[in-house]
């Protein structure tokens, strides 16, 4: 399991758009923290307080050593993109079995016709529905994310590249015991709602 692949561009966000940027970190297949932030810099900070000073990982995990090696990323990180940084902490957390995962969710501020999104279920009280305006651009993010896991990112067969739902089966498996479903649903223009038009739940 790696994180946050290198095709994911998490702070390229259009005008107009409403964007949350999620962080999810796990440990022993287990979701132990997920939350989602308005930027990118208090998902950084967040990250690096909840893994070096927080209870929810115990200390046989991270060490006070290793605490302080992710303290020390934090505090010399660069002018540069905070996702950079992310990443070079992530990258040093694997090696412990501790693994990080970021997503972004942009929302454009005008309603589009029609939603393709993936409801990912961590919990029954902790769920994270990420909106597509088109099935396309869900099946590309979805590839986003299955590389995110991967040791070798870029290494999907085509045919599994070319079929959501494979990609969404991957997402599940990779995140058990989390669930993944694919709805879609139009506008109702005159109540100014969402209909859906179905779903497929992958559990794995």
């Amino acid at each position: 399991m790696t994180v946050i692949g290198p095709r994911a561009k998490l702070e390229t966000v259009a005008p107009g758009s409403i964007t949350s940027y999620h962080l999810i970190i796990i440990h022993n297949d287990q979701v132990v923290f997920h939350e989602q932030f308005e930027h990118p810099e208090p998902r950084l900070r967040v990250c690096a307080s909840v893994l070096a000073d927080s209870d929810l990982l115990s200390r046989e995990v991270i060490t006070s050593t290793r605490a302080a090696q992710i303290r020390k990323l934090y505090e010399n990180r660069r002018n540069t993109s905070h996702d950079v940084h992310l990443k070079e902490i992530a990258t040093v957390c694997r090696a412990w079995g501790v693994h990080i995962y970021a997503s972004t969710t942009v929302k454009k501020s005008s309603a589009p016709d029609a939603l393709f999104s993936v409801i990912t279920a961590y919990e029954p009280d902790q769920v994270d529905a990420e909106h597509f305006t088109s099935r396309e651009a869900r099946r590309v993010s979805l590839v986003e994310r299955v590389d995110q896991f991967l040791a070798a990112p870029g290494c999907l067969l085509d045919d599994v590249v070319a079929n959501e739902q494979q990609l969404a089966a991957l997402v599940a498996a990779f995140l058990m015991p989390a669930t993944v479903s694919l709805t879609e649903s139009v506008l109702d223009a005159e109540d100014g709602v969402y209909r859906s038009t179905g779903s497929l739940r992958l559990t794995q």
